[in-house]
């Protein structure tokens, strides 16, 4: 084992791995839908799906923008542009000349000296010395016009020019900006952006989280990186699956509740994809060996994330992580804490997808009522006993009061029935003690009765049987004080 700890990646605030959540394989539209779907997990679903509607429009199109034009994008590039309209405008400039070329109004030396208020649209001498050009603009059209000077439109051809699938997606971004996003009215445009910058501007106002989860390109090229100056990148987790490696977040809930809870959400949801991508590598080859997976999450109330309409609910997960290798184990504080986090009844959805369940002690109703009821009910033997008593000549006696009689008897008769029942009431599951559980177990082929079954902590001796250990006081407790 002297080499464990290099199976060992962890991605902190002070560590050296860096995460972009943004940057993956995932298209503009699976992203933004995420964020929308963190939103509503860390703020709520309203009434009305607009608004996560108009959050995802809002950040599928700047995605697009930044990855057709720089070809990377992080949460803060996405967070800059939709608060700065002059900056989105300057984005869209920028990636037209990346893509489509620099162009250029080209007019005679001559015009432009014979007009000198056309120095304020920035002109220049040209290749030749007889033309001048400058950047097209309406204005600068319309003067153009105004004076009767011929001009030419020409342009610098990009590196990127003959890709034309980055030119249509261009073009679509262009069309939203100009026909969608500045047709809305301002007090709309801004009700959205601040519903989005809310969420988004947890990666700007701490430098920490700024450098871990939005570095710069830089830190994934090769060349550019090779001294680590912008940190390590985390590799993909689909490779980190592969090696066996163990790759962990370690992020201070107390820094900030909100933000520890969507990005351990969306690197739960990088590993949920990439352990999902091995379905197909699986069945194009059966014959090799692929190694197990285990997602372990402790508190897992605080990352679930589930719902009838989003794709990626925790529950599909489950459903098929049984195909790709995947052992899922997780702890909750009660099966309340989980009805809490998730929306409507689809704690429920979440809940069945585990087949092995180990319930500790329930302090609260609801999750002890539950618990109750997913152990089941079976019939079980009910004794009934009746005491009957009679007599003759009955009459009310004047000194007491009381009825008395001079022939009585006495009858008593015991009888069995079978009524069904819980296995184990409400009342079993908020006595348990300490290191006692009651466990749904599943064999890996059939599911086993519910069983009332003692644990040895890790810490404690594994030679001394869990009844020793509670005489010895070892487990909080004396075997003689129940």
């Amino acid at each position: 084992m002297p080499k464990a700890h290099e199976d060992y990646t962890e991605v902190s605030l002070h560590g050296d791995y860096r995460y972009n959540p943004l940057y993956n394989d995932l298209d503009a539209y699976a992203l933004a839908y995420n964020i929308a779907s963190l939103l509503n997990n860390l703020f709520g679903r309203g009434k009305e799906p607009f608004w996560q509607q108009a959050y995802t429009n809002l950040v599928k199109f700047l995605i697009q923008l930044h990855k057709v034009a720089y070809d990377y994008v992080t949460l803060f590039d996405v967070y800059e542009c939709a608060i700065n309209r002059e900056l989105l405008r300057k984005r869209i400039l920028e990636a037209e000349e990346l893509i489509q070329g620099r162009q250029y109004l080209v007019i005679p030396k001559s015009a432009f000296l014979a007009h000198p208020e056309l120095e304020a649209f920035g002109f220049q001498p040209d290749d030749p010395a007889t033309t001048y050009k400058a950047p097209p603009s309406r204005l600068l059209e319309k003067a153009l016009a105004d004076a009767e000077i011929e001009y030419e439109c020409q342009g610098e051809n990009s590196p990127d020019a003959a890709d034309p699938m980055k030119r249509e997606i261009l073009d679509a971004v262009k069309r939203w900006y100009q026909y969608d996003w500045l047709a809305i009215e301002n007090k709309l445009r801004t009700s959205i952006v601040e519903g989005i910058s809310v969420f988004l501007s947890l990666f700007d106002d701490n430098p920490l989280v700024k450098r871990t989860f939005c570095p710069p390109k830089e830190c994934y090229d090769p060349k550019l990186n090779a001294d680590g100056r912008y940190g390590r990148p985390l590799p993909p987790l689909g490779e980190l699956i592969e090696q066996g490696k163990v790759c962990a977040i370690d992020f201070p809930v107390s820094l900030n509740s909100g933000l520890a809870r969507a990005i351990g959400c969306m690197m739960k949801l990088d590993f949920q994809r990439a352990v999902l991508n091995r379905i197909p590598k699986i069945k194009k080859d059966p014959e090799r060996y692929w190694r197990q997976v285990f997602f372990i999450c402790d508190e897992y109330h605080e990352f679930a994330t589930a719902g009838q309409n989003d794709p990626n609910g925790d529950e599909k997960f489950l459903a098929l992580s049984r195909e790709p290798r995947c052992i899922p184990i997780i702890a909750t504080q009660s099966i309340s804490s989980l009805h809490d986090a998730l929306p409507g009844e689809t704690w429920r959805t979440v809940l069945q997808a585990f087949r092995t369940k180990i319930f500790l002690t329930q302090t609260d109703g609801f999750s002890a009522k539950t618990a109750s009821e997913l152990c089941g009910k079976e019939d079980q033997w009910k004794v009934n006993y009746n005491i009957s008593e009679s007599g003759h000549d009955a009459r009310v006696s004047l000194w007491t009061g009381k009825s008395v009689a001079h022939k009585a008897n006495v009858t008593t008769s015991k009888s069995y029935n079978t009524q069904s029942d819980f296995r184990f009431d409400t009342k079993t599951f908020t006595e348990l003690r300490n290191a006692q559980t009651i466990t749904l177990a599943y064999d890996g082929f059939n599911p086993l009765p519910p069983t009332l079954m003692y644990l040895k902590p890790c810490f404690l001796d594994a030679n001394k049987s869990y009844f020793r250990q509670l005489e010895e006081g070892e487990l909080g407790g004396e075997l003689g004080s129940k």
